[in-house]
C-alpha cells in the first residue's frame, strides 16, 4: 500500500470513526436508562444484561455506518483540502483519483459492513432482543406498573393501584369491560403479578377481595362474590412466534423474506416481504452513493476546513434520508413498487457523485464561485457594519489602555465563544437531527399501518424537538468545549494566551458562564414549556401508533379518583355544560376496601343553586362485604356526598414529565398526606432540579479534559466527551433506578452524578497548570 493511501485512510478513518461513535451513542441514549433500570431491579445473569445491551446495536449500524462514512470522507478530505495538501500533491504530478480510490476502498467497507448488519445481524438481533426483553418484562411487569394512575396496557382490562411495595400490590382496583356498558369490578386488598413461564401468561393472584357484576338487562340483578385468594390470567405480550413465516417481516431470515416475496398465500404479506427486501438490499448502499456525493465535494472545500464538511455531511445525509424514508413510505402504501420507492435516493446519489467526479473541473469552479459569492457578502456585510459604526468613532473618546487580562469583557471573550458557540449549534443540530432520522425510521411502519397524515406526523416531531434539545444539551456543550480548547490548545494559542499573562481560568470563564445560562435556560425549559409539549407528543405518537389515548383524555370512557375514597366512572362529561351521561359512582371502605356503595345514573349534571349534582333514572345499592343490604331506584336524586365540583373532572391528571416543579411538589404532598409510597416521584422532582445544572457540570469537566488531551487535537476531545458521556449517564440512570427501588433516598439518587461529576471537575481544573 502506498504511503499516500496509507495517509488518506488513515485521515478518513480516524474522523469515520468518531463520527460512528458518536451517532450510535446518540440514537443508544434513551435505551440506556431502561436497561440499566433493568438491571437494578432484578439482578439477571450475566449474558442477559450483555445481550440487552448489545442486540439493539446492529440495527443503530444500518443507519450510522453510511452516516459515519460519509462524515469520516468529507471530514478527511477537506482537512487535507483546507490544509493545501491536495494542491500540493497535484502539483507534484499525483491526480485527484489517487484521494477518489482510498475513500472508495473505503465506503465499499462500509457497504459490505452495512450490509452484514443489514441482511443477517439486524433481525437475528431484533428478534432476539424481542424475546429477552419480553421475558425480562413479564418477570418484572408487576415493577412496570405505577401506582395511583389508570393502567390501560391489558386489553379490555383496566386497574388502578392504590400503592406499590417491591412486588406485591396494596389496594388493587380491576375493571374488566369485556360487556360493554358493564364492567366488571373486582376489589383486592392486596394483589401479585405471576409469570408462568409454562405459555408465557402472567398471572394476577389478589388476595382477600370480591368481585361485582351486574346484569345490563336488568339493573335488579346484581352479584357479589367475594373470595380469599383468586387468580386472574392477564394478556402478556408475547415475544414472537418460533416459526419465521409468522413473524413481523424487520425480524424475518432472508431466505424466508425470499419465499414469501414469491410464494406467500396473502398479497399484503408478499408486499411486505418485497418492501423489506429492498430495504435491506438499499440502506447499505447508502455508504457507496453518500461516499460518491462526498468525494468531490470534500476535495474542493477551500476553507472552513473540518467546520464545511461537517455542515455538508448533515445536509447531503438529511436529503437522503428524507427521500428514502419518503420513498419507503410510499412504498409500503402500494403507491410505488417497492423497487423505485427503496432506490430512487441511491439512484439520485450516485449519478450526482458519478457526474461530479467525472466533471471534477467544472465541479470545482462551481464550488469555488459559490464560495466566493459568498464571501463577498460577508466582505459587504462588513463593510457596512463598520460604515455605520464609523460616527460613532467621532464621539467616542479613545478607550484606555488596559493590560491582557485585565476588564470583564474584551476581544479574546469574543473570539473564544464565538467559536464555542458555532460548535455548540452545529452538535446540537447534528445529535437532534439523527434522533429524528432514526425515530422516524423506527415509526414509519406505524405511519403506514394506521394511515397517520402527513399533519400529525409534523406536530408529533415539533412537539417532540424541543425535549430532544433539552436531553442533547448537556452532551452538546461538553463536546462544544472539549473541541473548542482541543483545537486552540493544539494550535498553540492557548501557549500565547498564557505567555501574555492570561490565565486558563481567565479564558475559561466566558464558557463556564455560557453553560451557567444554558443550565438555567433548561430549568426554566423543563419546568414550563416542556411539560406541555410532552404531553403533546405523547399523545401524537400513541396516535401514531394506533393505540388508544390515556384514560384521562378519553371524553367516551373515563375513570376518575375522587377526593373521598370514591371512583367515578362515565361513558361521556361534557364540559361546557356539566353533563355527565351513564355515570357509575363506587365507594369504598379505606380499611377493608371492599365497595360500601355503589350509585349510577343515566344522566347527572350539576346545578349551581344547590351546589350539588342532580342524578336522573338511575339506582343505588348497599353493601356491606359480599352482601346487598338494599336497592332503591330513583328518577331524580341528589347526593350530598358526591361533593366533588365540575372542575375536579377538568383537570388532566399528568405523570412527572407533563407537570412543572411546582404541580410535582403540591402532587407529592397531597399524595403523603394520604399515606403513599412517593419515592419515585421525589426522585423525579429532584432530577427537575439536577438535569439542567449537568450543563455547567460537563462544562466544568471538559475545560481540564481539553488542555490536557487537546495536544492531540479535536477528535481526541470529541473521543473523550463520548466517553465522560457515557460514563455520566450510566451513572446517572444507574443511580436514578436505585433511587426509585427505595435503595437510595430521593435527594441522594437525583443530585449524586451531579455532585460527583463537579468533585472530579473541579479537582482535575485545580491541577491544570494555569
Amino acid at each position: 500500500m502506498r504511503i499516500l493511501t496509507r495517509y488518506i485512510l488513515k485521515e478518513i478513518v480516524s474522523h469515520s470513526l468518531i463520527g460512528l461513535v458518536v451517532f450510535t451513542f446518540v440514537i443508544y441514549i434513551p435505551r440506556i436508562g431502561q436497561l440499566l433500570e433493568l438491571v437494578a431491579r432484578r439482578n439477571l445473569p450475566f449474558s442477559t444484561v450483555l445481550l440487552l445491551f448489545l442486540a439493539p446495536v446492529p440495527a443503530i449500524l444500518v443507519l450510522t455506518i453510511p452516516m459515519a462514512v460519509l462524515v469520516g470522507i468529507l471530514l478527511g478530505l477537506s482537512r487535507l483540502a483546507a490544509d493545501g495538501e491536495v494542491i500540493a500533491a497535484r502539483a507534484v504530478g499525483i491526480g485527484t483519483a489517487s484521494f477518489a480510490r482510498p475513500a472508495l476502498a473505503y465506503a465499499c467497507a462500509g457497504w459490505l459492513l452495512a450490509s452484514a448488519m443489514s441482511l443477517y445481524l439486524a433481525p437475528r438481533s431484533n428478534l432476539e432482543l424481542l424475546r429477552r426483553e419480553t421475558e425480562v418484562r413479564n418477570s418484572q411487569a408487576a415493577y412496570e406498573i405505577q401506582p395511583r394512575v389508570f393502567i390501560e396496557q391489558f386489553p379490555k382490562l383496566l386497574m388502578y393501584v392504590q400503592d406499590v411495595t417491591r412486588d406485591r400490590w396494596h389496594h388493587v382496583f380491576i375493571a374488566d369491560n369485556s360487556v360493554p356498558g358493564s364492567p366488571k369490578v373486582t376489589l383486592a386488598e392486596s394483589g401479585t403479578l405471576v409469570n408462568d413461564r409454562a405459555d408465557g401468561t402472567l398471572i394476577l393472584h389478589l388476595e382477600r377481595g370480591a368481585t361485582h357484576e351486574i346484569d345490563p338487562q336488568n339493573e335488579a340483578r346484581y352479584s357479589v362474590a367475594s373470595f380469599s385468594e383468586t387468580d386472574i390470567p392477564l394478556p402478556a405480550q408475547q415475544a414472537g412466534e418460533t416459526a419465521p413465516g409468522q413473524l413481523p417481516p424487520t425480524m424475518q431470515p432472508l431466505t424466508q423474506l425470499f419465499w414469501n416475496a414469491s410464494h406467500a398465500p396473502d398479497s399484503r404479506q408478499r408486499d411486505a416481504a418485497r418492501v423489506e427486501l429492498q430495504d435491506r438490499f438499499a440502506l447499505p448502499v447508502g455508504a457507496l452513493v453518500l461516499a460518491l456525493v462526498g468525494i468531490p465535494l470534500g476535495m474542493f472545500s477551500r476553507k472552513g476546513g473540518k467546520a464545511v464538511g461537517v455542515m455538508v455531511a448533515i445536509l447531503l445525509f438529511f436529503i437522503y434520508y428524507v427521500i428514502m424514508a419518503s420513498g419507503s413510505s410510499l412504498a409500503r402504501q402500494g403507491r410505488i413498487s417497492p423497487l423505485a420507492g427503496l432506490w430512487t435516493a441511491n439512484v439520485l446519489f450516485a449519478a450526482a457523485g458519478i457526474l461530479m467526479l467525472a466533471q471534477l473541473r467544472r465541479a470545482r469552479l462551481l464550488l469555488q464561485h459559490l464560495q466566493d459569492r459568498f464571501a463577498e457578502v460577508g466582505r459587504a456585510l462588513h463593510g457596512l457594519h463598520r460604515k455605520a459604526g464609523r460616527p460613532l468613532a467621532l464621539v467616542v473618546p479613545a478607550s484606555p489602555v488596559r493590560t491582557p487580562g485585565s476588564g470583564i469583557f474584551q476581544i479574546l471573550d469574543v473570539y473564544v465563544v464565538r467559536s464555542w458557540l458555532f460548535y455548540f449549534v452545529v452538535v446540537l443540530l447534528t445529535f437532534a437531527g439523527v434522533y429524528m432520522v432514526f425515530d422516524f425510521f423506527q415509526l414509519l411502519g406505524d405511519i403506514v399501518k394506521n394511515h397517520a397524515r402527513p399533519g400529525l406526523v409534523f406536530d408529533y416531531y415539533r412537539y417532540l424537538f424541543p425535549n430532544i434539545v433539552y436531553l442533547m444539551l448537556p452532551l452538546s456543550v461538553l463536546m462544544a468545549t472539549l473541541v473548542t480548547f482541543s483545537l486552540l490548545t493544539k494550535s498553540s494559542q492557548i501557549t500565547a494566551i498564557k505567555a501574555i499573562g492570561v490565565s486558563l481560568y481567565r479564558i475559561s470563564l466566558p464558557v463556564l458562564l455560557l453553560a451557567s445560562f444554558l443550565s438555567g435556560g433548561m430549568f426554566l425549559m423543563g419546568d414550563q414549556y416542556l411539560p406541555e409539549t410532552n404531553q403533546l407528543q405523547s399523545a401524537y405518537r400513541n396516535e401514531i401508533k394506533g393505540r388508544p389515548p390515556q384514560t384521562y383524555f378519553r371524553p367516551d370512557v373515563q375513570w376518575i379518583f375522587g377526593e373521598s375514597n370514591r371512583v367515578y366512572n362515565y361513558r361521556f362529561f361534557d364540559p361546557d355544560h356539566n353533563v355527565f351521561a351513564s355515570l357509575s359512582v363506587y365507594e369504598f371502605d379505606p380499611q377493608s376496601f371492599t365497595i360500601s356503595r355503589r350509585i349510577y345514573a343515566q344522566r347527572a349534571f350539576w346545578e349551581p343553586h344547590i351546589a350539588g349534582w342532580v342524578l336522573e333514572g338511575g339506582w343505588v345499592r348497599d353493601l356491606d362485604g359480599d352482601k346487598v343490604t338494599a336497592f332503591r331506584p330513583f328518577s331524580v336524586t341528589t347526593f350530598k356526598e358526591l361533593a366533588e365540583r365540575p372542575e375536579y373532572f377538568k383537570k388532566e391528571v399528568k405523570t412527572s414529565e407533563q407537570m412543572s416543579a411546582g404541580e410535582l411538589r403540591s402532587y407529592i404532598r397531597g399524595l403523603h398526606q394520604s399515606g403513599f409510597d412517593v419515592v419515585p416521584l421525589s426522585v423525579q422532582l429532584n432530577r427537575k432540579f439536577s438535569y439542567p445544572l449537568i450543563a455547567f457540570v460537563v462544562g466544568l469537566i471538559g475545560i481540564p479534559f481539553s488542555f490536557t488531551a487537546g495536544r492531540k487535537g479535536a477528535l481526541t476531545g470529541i473521543a473523550v466527551s463520548i466517553a465522560i458521556a457515557i460514563v455520566y449517564w450510566s451513572v446517572s440512570s444507574l443511580f436514578e433506578a436505585m433511587g426509585n427501588l427505595g435503595q437510595l433516598p430521593p435527594a441522594v439518587a437525583a443530585w449524586s452524578p451531579d455532585l460527583l461529576f463537579a468533585l472530579g471537575g473541579v479537582y482535575a481544573l485545580l491541577r491544570v497548570r494555569t
